[in-house]
């Protein structure tokens, strides 16, 4: 008998051994569509120096993202004026439309007006370098320096480096006299920094109610890290969605008066309780459900054998892994929507009993997830807490549609990627922050963030930060990826 429970136990074991080792042997990312030959972009007769030169001098126009006075509107405008000084045959190649006051819309006709169009995104506008920040500044941060040879300033790399490369790629192309046989369009928003709300969403209602329908969309939103977390090596990681975001405002009530005498509840400890309910509701934290599993499949062969076996076991390794992801920030984002208690207002005087008390919980949205679930699940959270109410502040904004993986658009940009970034395992990933992309939802199924440039953890604290600089190797990657993908995707 106990040989035959012994034996038993051994099969088991064997067969739950040979379909770990089966599983593990094939998580990979699933196959595209269709395989994409990228050109070679190498071959591309560009002046990298010059185009430097050029995106040095789109730095050094200040579009700070709020508009508040003429002359804030005049560096517009003067930026708008240079882009048709600097590109002139590919001004005279497209219809060029300004919208939302600002934000600019080129069209450049395809031969074929039954293949739908390509929609290429940027953006003119960039955040303050406020002038408490200055003397942190290696350089003016809108001097547009060219020095270590890299472009120093704001707008780097956030976004005039997208907005100049696909003007560089596409004066290239207009200059040799060709002519695309899909129609592409570009559409350079004035306010992205602020949510896009009188740029992009002008732009794409406009294209929605001329019936546009575009093959893809391609905005900014992740690049190609030097060093990914998961496999130590170089990824490129194009932005498949992206997170939406909400601010909930949660008010307590309770007896106002001195605190010689307080009550067994007070406004300020209900509203202590309810945040810390909310902050820890069960939310749904997991591989499922968004990008981060075809992430990790795609990144599959770079993984270490004991990661690659837990991530495709995940019904046997599940908790001790979840358990492992959780304790990252970055990636316990990349997993689940996040709660983040951030502002508290309440009472007067430490020994006066506030009337109410009211906290701000901000929520970044996983795709799984709609900001009306979250606002029910917050709700059954506190509702036995007397005196508490919770409410959305503001109009929540929703997590983006999850575009395909497998399309043949991505297949395409994957292949571009890898034409100029080969030392970069490709995977599709989840935005955590906004961009203008989210707004062209109407417009077109697939709807991918990248910058096909090389980023160093030095160079993620630029954007929004100190000493933003991009070098001219990666500007260099830009233009002949954005060349490649106008090739390839309108002009075969």
């Amino acid at each position: 008998m106990i040989r035959l429970v012994l034996a038993a136990l051994v099969v088991a074991f064997l067969a739950v051994a040979g379909f770990v080792a089966y599983r593990t042997a094939t998580f990979t990312a699933p196959p595209p569509a269709a395989e994409v030959p990228a050109p070679d972009v190498n071959t591309y007769a560009i002046d990298p120096s010059a185009a430097a030169m050029r995106l040095a001098e789109a730095i050094r126009f200040r579009t700070v993202s709020l508009v508040t006075d003429g002359e804030d509107r005049a560096q517009f405008e003067q930026f708008h004026a240079w882009m048709q000084q600097r590109y002139p045959a590919f001004h005279a190649a497209a219809r060029r439309e300004i919208v939302g006051e600002l934000s600019l819309l080129y069209t450049w006709e395809g031969t074929d007006a039954a293949q739908p169009p390509i929609l290429l995104l940027a953006h003119q506008d960039v955040v303050p370098a406020p002038d408490d920040t200055r003397a942190a500044w290696s350089v003016d941060p809108f001097g547009g320096v060219i020095r270590d040879n890299a472009i120093w300033g704001r707008g780097a790399i956030d976004d005039k480096s997208s907005l100049v490369a696909l003007l560089e790629a596409a004066e290239f192309l207009a200059a040799s006299g060709r002519r695309p046989t899909r129609t592409i369009i570009f559409a350079f928003g004035h306010d992205e920094e602020l949510g896009g709300d009188t740029g992009a969403t002008a732009m794409a209602a406009l294209l929605a109610e001329r019936g546009v329908r575009a093959w893809f969309v391609l905005d900014e939103g992740l690049a190609a890290l030097e060093r990914h977390p998961l496999t130590g090596g170089p990824a490129a990681l194009i932005g498949v969605s992206e997170k939406g975001g909400a601010t909930m405002r949660v008010r307590a009530v309770g007896q106002p008066g001195h605190s010689s005498m307080p009550p067994p509840e007070t406004a300020v400890s209900r509203l202590a309780e309810a945040i810390t309910r909310i902050h820890t509701m069960p939310i749904d934290r997991s591989l499922e459900g968004g990008p981060a599993l075809d992430m990790m499949r795609a990144l599959s062969p770079e993984l270490s054998l004991t990661n690659r076996a837990a991530l495709a076991n995940e019904w046997l390794a599940g908790p001790l892994l979840r358990a492992r992801l959780a304790a990252e920030p970055a990636a316990l984002a990349l997993m689940g929507t996040t709660v983040a208690p951030t502002m508290t207002e309440g009472g007067i005087r430490p020994n006066v009993l506030p009337g109410e008390a009211i906290a701000m919980i901000n929520f970044r949205l996983h795709p799984r997830d709609s900001s009306a679930d979250i606002l029910r699940r917050a709700r059954q959270a506190v509702a036995e807490i007397e005196g508490v109410t919770v409410e959305w502040e503001g109009e929540p904004r929703e997590a983006s549609a999850v575009s395909s993986a497998t399309s043949s658009s991505y297949a395409l940009i994957a292949a571009l990627s890898r034409a100029t970034l080969p030392e970069a395992a490709v995977a599709p990933a989840l935005v955590i922050a906004g961009t203008d992309s989210r707004l062209y939802a109407d417009v077109a199924e697939n709807v991918y963030r990248y910058q096909p440039i090389l980023l160093t953890a030095e160079d993620l604290e630029g954007p929004h930060g100190i000493n933003e600089h991009l070098t001219i190797a990666n500007f260099e990657r830009q233009i002949r990826f954005y060349i490649g993908l106008l090739e390839a995707g309108a002009m075969q």
